[in-house]
């Protein structure tokens, strides 16, 4: 179970491009729409903060005064050191913070109109931002269940009604199970360990039933799927493909950066997270498939004439 289990996580890392393809979709669909109305937003403010001032003939006579005199009042006699002067960091910033000061006392009287303009531009932006984090989300959900189910059709093949039957297993055992570990909490605080242990447990067991019981059903001995080897093996498999996608992670980030290395490496946790949770189901369908397959071989008797 175990190489049979990470050879079918190796297998699937072909749909690598599924997940961060969907991704990068809806990454480049909401900034090719985000980028230039931001920058349509951010060009009609400028464009009406000038008229504000234009309409409403805005003197920056004192600004240009106190720019010009800060200049003259330097000791010209020097040039160098009065050029020296004006490339010096705090000269500059004194300069640029004065000019900025006198620049709010004159728009000071306008500063509702330009308040208006630039809550219109934020409230542009904001909406713009939740519509690329929207369209991310939409990516990365739409290439997980396209990822999801290229994997299973290559792992564990169902019916619908299969399907059905899984959900209802699956959602049963989910609230159960936390109910449980809820209740034992509740009662003990130590328990905290001894119910992570046992929802592996539970959840390696419940996993290898489901699969039993959709895939292997009057095909292959129940005694031969419920073993607590198997279980084991199942736990140990999942595990281990955790872990290299893990490595797989950090590999991406040591190669690139952070951004870059997660954009890249996320496939391959994202993958190892499907293969993880098909594994019971494909380690007994497999068995079922070896378990028919040699009644398909027999040939049939030649009829007597």
């Amino acid at each position: 179970m175990i190489l049979s289990g990470l050879k079918k996580y190796f297998v699937n890392l072909k749909y690598y491009f599924t997940p961060v393809g969907m991704l990068a979709v809806g990454l480049v669909l909401g900034l090719s729409v985000a980028l230039p109305t931001a920058f349509s937003a951010l060009k009609q403010f400028i464009n009406a903060v000038a008229e504000i001032i234009q309409s409403n003939n805005v003197d920056f006579t004192a600004t240009e005064d106190y720019i010009v005199n800060s200049i003259t009042s330097l000791n010209w006699e020097d040039p160098i050191g009065a050029l020296g002067t004006m490339i010096n960091g705090e000269w500059l910033k004194k300069l640029i913070d004065g000019s900025f000061e006198l620049i709010g006392v004159e728009l000071k009287v306008y500063a509702d109109l330009i308040t208006q303009a630039f809550e219109e531009m934020v409230v542009t932006i904001i909406v713009l931002i939740v519509l690329v984090v929207f369209l991310f989300f939409a990516g990365l959900v739409a290439g997980y269940a396209l990822t999801r189910y290229l994997v299973r059709r290559n792992m564990a093949r169902r019916g619908l009604w299969k399907m059905i039957l899984a959900s209802l297993a699956d959602s049963l055992l989910t609230v159960s199970l936390f109910a449980l570990c809820v209740w034992l909490a509740s009662i003990w605080t130590p328990s905290v360990a001894f119910t992570s242990v046992l929802s592996v447990c539970v959840f390696a067991f419940t996993s290898l039933l489901e699969a039993y019981l959709i895939h292997g059903a009057k095909v292959v001995p129940f005694s031969a799927v419920m073993r607590i080897s198997n279980a084991v093996k199942l736990v140990l498999c999942d595990f281990l493909i955790f872990f290299i996608s893990l490595v797989l992670l950090v590999i991406s980030i040591a190669l690139t950066n952070v951004v870059a290395g997660m954009f890249i490496g996320f496939s391959f946790v994202e993958i190892a997270f499907i293969v993880i949770a098909l594994n019971a189901e494909s380690y007994v369908k497999d068995l079922a498939d070896a378990a028919v397959a040699p009644c398909e071989e027999i040939p049939e008797e030649p009829a007597v004439a």
